[in-house]
Order: structure tokens, then C-alpha cells, then sequence
């Protein structure tokens, strides 16, 4: 009250400077989006920009920033309707409510850094190019004399710098570190599109991917530092089929395979089993749960069918469900209901239909894992919600039982990257610590260690 009366007075206020790079998520009705915005204040003005990952989106440009105090709010302008974002800032976190038509959930961002720009990173820089494909990377190399054998990293779903940055874990700088510790070179690559990589993104497809990995494995057998003999392959998540993949492909080539969380499903089966998890974290009963299980297969029946019509109509009674359940305010302020909901529908019914999903929903590691006869290491773990060991340890086991150099477990407590979490929630990466567990650390590099020394 006082400090009211203060500012009435004429006192100027004081306001919190949000400058630097922040990490978090949205979440809300069985959707968690992770995000990534820099905030810059300069002469009492915000402004910023915001990377969805998820969605292939990066630098999207930040308006309405209104600063008062300690809140924040901005807006995210997009053909679905202006996204609101209003949130309290409390020392390094900014946490609030999340809008946009007919979904409201909540955010969260977490001050990963005051700087604005890119760290610097340890290692070599490297150019790989590929007619209209230029992939940058970074080379890092242990000590000791060559060649050495060597590491190629290779991200998850989304765009990814090579870093795979996530909610201020820098999962593949910590990861260069540990394989370098092991004696093991370490190349990782932006993805196209992202950092100082460049190429299209029409068609971001598992042929696509592997084609990059190809180009990634083709310059590290040529590095005359590195043995042509012992190049494996990391995939984190879904780089983990392109591990596969690769592995399968080449098989003269590719020493061994470690999977991180990666699945052993196709997105036919992975897509209910995350929602599933989601829902029942946020607390939806098993009646809400099951129908929206229900409404999820038959959307996916429908894209795979490519029958646009059923895909619009699916979508357009569930989105007009969503809305009919806001309070009237909320529907009010999404004007023409049938104009909000055309728009809303064309961009979703586009996405679903892409050829991309339909190759997500149908493609099956275990095509490519079964084919691999080198050492593998399969690592998930224990409170994942993307990667979810309950649906993909089993089929993952099955796929590498006839493999007798293939270790398959289970990292106690470990969420999808590896951090000791607490309900596994993508909502709390940003506010765990950004590092590894111990038994995900001993695991990776006592195994790195054995199979250097054995010499496969």
C-alpha cells in the first residue's frame, strides 16, 4: 500500500530490465510447446523474438511489450490469432497466463543468460557442403595422438542448433563433453535452417535427415584425424531412428549406435502414449482422457487416409468443443466464431496433412534397428513423457535381442534429456539442473570406454 501511495506521488517506478535469453514452456490442455524468446531493453523499450523449436519456427518477432513493475506481457501476432502472453517476473523466472482463441494455458521462462548472441563455443568450427546444402558444426577432439575414434550427434525433432539447446541445457555441448572425457572425437551440426547451416525445409523428412547424417558420417572419414574404423553414431529422440537408419544403411561404416530416449514405435503408437501421459499429469480424468484418445486416432485415420474433408471436420468439432467449454468473455474476444474457427482448422488440417506426418505415423524403427549388428547402447528414461519406456523398452528389447552387443536400460529418475527431474514434466526442464544424471554419465562413458578399449 505504502509503495502505492509512493508512486501516485510522482515517484518514478521501478521496473525489472528483462534483458538476456530466456527458456521455458507453455503448457495446458494436454500441449507442452517448449520456447525460447531474447528479450533487449534499451532506453526503457522492449523488444524481443521467439524460437518454438517444435514447430520449426525461429527469431519470431515480439510485440506489445508492456513493462510495469515486475509484469510483463507481449504479444505473438499468427494467422490462429494474436497470442498473449502475461506473466509476474520473481528474480530470474516469468511465469503467467498463456492465450490464444480458444486455448489458454500457462507459461513459464527461466534467465538463462544476460547475453543476447551466441556463447562461443570449444572446438573446431567445420563446414559440410552438399550442392545447396551447407552444414556448420563444430569438431571437438580429445587429447592424445590420432586418429581418434569418433562421435557424430545427431538432435531430435524440430529445428535444433547444434548445441540442441533447451531450456538453458546445452544437452550437446555437456554431451561433446563427456564423449571427449571418453577419447572420442565429436562432431555436431546445426540443423538446416538453423545457426550457420542453410537448405530446405520443404520436404524435413527422414530422408532428409539421414541424407545430413550422411554428409556428416562422409567428412569424418575423410578427416585423416579421425579412424574410418570406429565412427559411431548418437541420436537423441527422434535422431535416434536416423542413428538406426544410418547404421542399417551403412553398415561398413558406422562402428556402433547409442540411442538416447529414442523411439522404438512409429508416431502412430508414440503420439497417444505422450498425450496419455500429459493428460493424466494435468490431471484429466480417465473419461476426458479416453475421448481424447479417441478423437487423436481418429484424426490420425484421417490424415492417413488423406482425406482432407474428415481431417477439417474432426478438427473443427474439436477446436468448437474447446471453445463452447470458455467462459463467455473468452468467446467474445475471439469475435466471428466461424471466422476464428476457419482459420484456426486451415492451419492444423495443413500440418496433419503434410506428407511429412504420414511419414511420422508410419515409419518403424524397428525396420532399421533389427538390421543393426553393430554395439548399440539404448538409453531411456525412467519419467520421460516423450519417449515413454512403458511403450518402447519392451519392442526395444525385442528389436536388439538377437544382438549380443546390445545393452538396453533404464536411467533412474532421468527425464527426456537425462536430468534428474521430478515428474518428468517438459514444463520443469528449465528449472533443473541443466546436467546429466550420475548414472546416465557413468552409464555413457563406462560403455565409450569398453568398447574403445576392446577395439570394436
Amino acid at each position: 500500500m505504502l509503495a502505492f501511495v509512493i508512486g501516485s506521488c510522482g515517484a518514478p517506478e521501478s521496473v525489472t530490465d528483462p534483458t538476456g535469453t530466456w527458456e521455458g514452456s507453455i503448457a495446458g490442455e494436454g500441449l507442452e510447446l517448449q520456447l525460447r524468446a531474447v528479450f533487449i531493453m534499451e532506453g526503457g523499450t522492449v523488444t524481443g523474438t521467439l524460437d518454438i523449436p517444435q514447430q520449426f519456427a525461429r527469431g519470431l518477432e515480439l510485440e506489445n511489450f508492456v513493462l510495469s513493475g515486475d509484469s510483463l506481457s507481449f504479444s505473438l501476432p499468427s494467422n490462429l490469432g494474436r497470442a498473449r502472453f502475461m506473466g509476474a517476473m520473481s528474480g530470474d523466472t516469468l511465469r503467467g497466463d498463456f492465450l490464444q482463441g480458444s486455448f489458454r494455458g500457462t507459461f513459464q521462462l527461466v534467465r538463462t543468460s544476460m547475453e543476447t548472441g551466441p556463447a562461443e563455443r570449444e572446438g573446431e568450427e567445420v563446414t559440410i557442403t552438399d550442392e545447396d546444402v551447407v552444414l556448420a558444426g563444430t569438431l571437438t577432439l580429445p587429447g592424445g595422438e590420432p586418429p581418434y575414434p569418433c562421435v557424430i550427434l545427431l538432435s531430435g525433432s524440430g529445428l535444433q542448433d547444434r548445441d540442441e539447446y533447451v531450456m538453458g541445457f546445452s544437452v550437446f555441448v555437456e554431451l561433446a563433453r563427456l564423449v571427449d572425457g571418453a577419447g572420442y572425437a565429436v562432431l555436431r551440426c546445426d540443423d538446416r535452417g538453423t545457426g550457420g547451416s542453410i537448405g530446405g525445409l520443404e520436404s524435413f523428412s527422414d530422408s532428409v535427415l539421414l541424407h545430413d547424417a550422411g554428409l556428416m558420417l562422409a567428412h569424418m572419414l575423410e578427416d585423416p584425424r579421425i579412424d574410418p574404423d570406429h565412427i559411431g553414431i548418437l541420436g537423441h529422440s527422434e535422431g535416434s531412428t536416423t542413428a538406426f537408419m544410418l547404421a542399417a544403411e551403412r553398415p561398413d561404416d558406422v562402428a556402433f549406435v547409442i540411442s538416447m530416449a529414442g523411439p522404438a514405435v512409429p508416431g502412430y503408437d508414440l503420439i497417444p502414449s505422450q498425450l496419455r501421459a500429459i493428460l493424466a499429469m494435468e490431471g484429466f480424468s480417465e473419461e476426458q482422457v479416453s475421448d481424447r484418445l479417441e478423437a487423436q486416432y481418429m484424426i490420425m485415420d484421417a490424415a492417413l487416409e488423406n482425406d482432407s474433408t474428415l481431417v477439417d471436420s474432426l478438427m473443427r468439432a474439436w477446436a468448437l468443443e474447446e471453445i463452447m467449454a470458455l467462459p463467455g468473455d473468452a468467446r467474445e474476444s475471439l469475435g466471428d466464431l466461424d471466422a476464428y474457427l476457419d482459420r484456426a482448422v486451415a492451419a492444423s488440417a495443413a500440418s496433419t496433412l503434410d506428407p511429412w506426418f504420414e511419414n511420422f505415423l508410419t515409419n518403424d524403427p524397428a525396420e532399421y534397428i533389427r538390421r543393426v549388428e553393430v554395439p548399440v547402447l539404448c538409453l531411456l528414461g525412467e519419467l520421460d513423457i516423450q519417449v515413454i519406456p512403458g511403450t518402447n523398452l519392451g519392442p526395444m528389447q525385442e528389436f536388439l535381442a538377437d544382438n549380443p552387443r546390445a545393452l538396453v536400460a533404464v536411467m533412474e529418475g532421468a527425464n527426456h534429456l537425462f536430468q534428474d527431474a521430478v515428474t518428468g514434466s517438459v514444463d520443469e526442464y528449465a528449472v533443473l539442473e541443466p546436467e546429466f544424471t550420475a548414472g546416465f554419465r557413468d552409464t555413457l562413458t563406462m560403455w565409450l570406454e569398453e568398447l574403445r578399449n576392446s577395439g570394436d
